[in-house]
């Protein structure tokens, strides 16, 4: 009986020391990644501050307190494959190049790939398209967004004033085929009540109100679509090459689609020129 007791006592204890040696060799769910950067790349060890306009929903903007919005996602999710803590700092778009170099942001979210162009701001990866395009109510589901402006016969189009869908439609068709109203919503609102039977307006700002909407679908696409993405210090290589190679893997990891179906749902992917660097772009 003794022998058996210390069979057993041993055994216990080998089992107890394989199973502690198995839970130190596993790795813990959910544990951070080591920093990818660290300063003079960033401002702050451990730390990414991005750049986001909190007056532009639905790429950033406040619910209840709470900073939301796509900007906002893309910028956490890139800031975990960086191994960094995100820190959002409100920019406005026009001060983006601004922030980055006095340091106010590491990144700035939102800018156009064109603004980049012009060598103010280096470009460190897209994550969604935009264009103007056209709306109208449909008897349900999705529709094939093939409606062209030649196409338009007599309709008059609703567009916010000043936006860029206001001005191509006005130049294409004239003032009389055109008319502004203060705000996006209100023409896609008579979309509903058919008292307006073509609105036309961004892309992404439109699908987002639409969301809220009756079969409002995007029918027809009235530009090319320019890509918008992060910028970055133009002298900031390291933190450049970074961005740009995690950008790229939330893109093939699918974040990127996951996060622009979250905000506008079933938004059709945009036409882009063909000489557009797409690989990013969901």
């Amino acid at each position: 009986m003794r022998r058996k007791a210390i069979v057993l006592a041993v055994a216990v204890v080998l089992i107890a020391a394989a199973l502690g040696l198995s839970a130190c060799g596993k790795k813990p769910k959910n544990e951070p990644l080591a920093p990818q950067v660290s300063p003079p790349a960033i401002r702050e060890a451990g730390t990414l501050r991005v750049g986001v306009d909190l007056d532009y929903p639905p790429f950033a903007g406040q619910d209840n307190g709470q900073k939301v919005g796509i900007d906002i996602d893309v910028a956490s999710a890139l800031a975990e494959r960086l191994g960094l803590k995100v820190v959002l700092v409100d920019v406005p778009q026009s001060e983006a190049a601004t922030a980055l170099a006095d340091g106010t942001a590491d990144v700035v979210m939102s800018v156009p790939l064109d603004q980049a162009a012009e060598g103010k701001i280096a470009y460190g990866g897209s994550y969604i398209s935009d264009a103007p395009v056209l709306f109208a109510r449909v008897a349900s589901g999705s529709v094939e967004p093939s409606l062209t402006i030649q196409r338009l016969g007599e309709n008059t189009v609703g567009a916010q004033y000043g936006s860029p869908a206001f001005w191509y439609l006005q130049d294409q068709l004239g003032e009389q085929y055109v008319k502004g109203y203060s705000t996006l919503g209100e023409p896609l609102d008579m979309l509903v009540d058919g008292s307006l039977k073509i609105a036309a307006g961004d892309a992404i700002i439109g699908s987002y109100i639409a969301r809220d909407l009756d079969n409002i679908r995007i029918v027809g696409q009235l530009k090319p679509a320019g890509l918008i993405g992060i910028g970055v210090r133009s002298d900031n290589a390291a933190l450049q090459e970074a961005v740009r190679s995690e950008i790229d893997a939330l893109s093939a990891d699918g974040v990127l689609t996951t996060i622009r179906k979250k905000w506008v749902a079933d938004l059709p992917k945009l036409t882009l020129p063909a000489a557009a660097e797409t690989s990013a772009t969901p």
